[in-house]
């Protein structure tokens, strides 16, 4: 599958929709796809006749996470593993540093570097039957691609925490009203919905929504994403994490037996 092929592109006025198109792997988190996103986003960051940024995914999932096929090599070692996650986190901040604006629209499942995903986005709407959750923790991981900090600015820490903590798969409705999502619409009209809300949006001042963005900008430190990252590097060749992925993969569930000491 070539670049252009795993993400999809159309235009409409001043709205570009983005669409990741790898529904036979619920659109996971590959080399490939990541790095078009990026060109993608760079290319519309770029472009004056795009006003508007929408996200969305092919088939049942908006993205359900990294890609576990191409995990498996790059989780063999920690440097091969922040490597890979480096790479999530320029396509990703390049999303939070667009002056336009950037919207996540969940069509599906929406699960652990897919939220990540999301987050990095200015705001999420979803379909009524979209299932959103962190799911780290299921797996005996931790989010890699910015969700511990941006997780805790979307929904406020201890929302954040619960999610992180238990693995929970949310409803689009009861996203809704913790504050992660920020509107619902119903599954026949969410197509239809997306492009009215982009197309009203991008009738708004450039500039202005440029100056908002910058304005409410999360205030997260740089060094909160490389901790995130180097925690991530180090817990991924660690016990419990390769008994979550095992488990994963086996579809059983995991036996967590680490301890704290464990961490070094």
């Amino acid at each position: 599958m070539t670049r252009v092929d795993v993400v999809l592109r159309q235009q409409r006025g001043g709205v570009l929709l983005l669409t990741l198109n790898r529904p036979d792997q619920m659109n996971a988190l590959s080399t490939g796809l990541i790095t078009a996103l990026g060109e993608e986003v760079a290319a519309a960051a770029a472009d004056p006749a795009i006003r508007v940024i929408h996200i969305t995914g092919a088939g049942a999932a908006f993205c359900a996470g990294a890609d576990l096929v191409e995990a498996r090599s790059v989780t063999q070692s920690p440097a091969d593993f922040r490597a890979w996650l480096l790479l999530w986190r320029r396509t990703f901040d390049a999303l939070s540093a667009c002056a336009k604006p950037v919207v996540a629209l969940l069509n599906g499942i929406t699960l652990a570097g897919g939220l990540e995903l999301a987050l990095a986005c200015d705001y999420m709407v979803a379909c009524r039957s979209a299932q959103i959750g962190d799911a780290h923790a299921n797996y005996g991981l931790v989010p890699g691609g910015g969700g511990s900090q941006r997780l805790p600015d979307a929904v406020g820490a201890r929302w954040a925490r619960w999610l992180m903590f238990t693995g929970s798969v949310l409803s689009a409705d009861r996203a809704n009203e913790i504050g992660l999502v920020q509107q619902v619409f119903g599954d026949e009209t969410f197509e239809q919905d997306c492009w009215k809300m982009g197309e009203k949006m991008a009738g708004r001042s450039q500039p202005g929504l440029a100056l908002m963005k910058r304005l409410s900008a999360p205030r997260i430190s740089p060094q909160g994403f490389e901790l995130e990252i180097e925690a991530a590097a180090h817990l991924i060749t660690a016990e419990d994490a390769r008994e979550g992925l095992a488990a994963f993969q086996e579809k059983r569930r995991p036996e967590f037996t680490a301890v704290l000491n464990d961490l070094g």
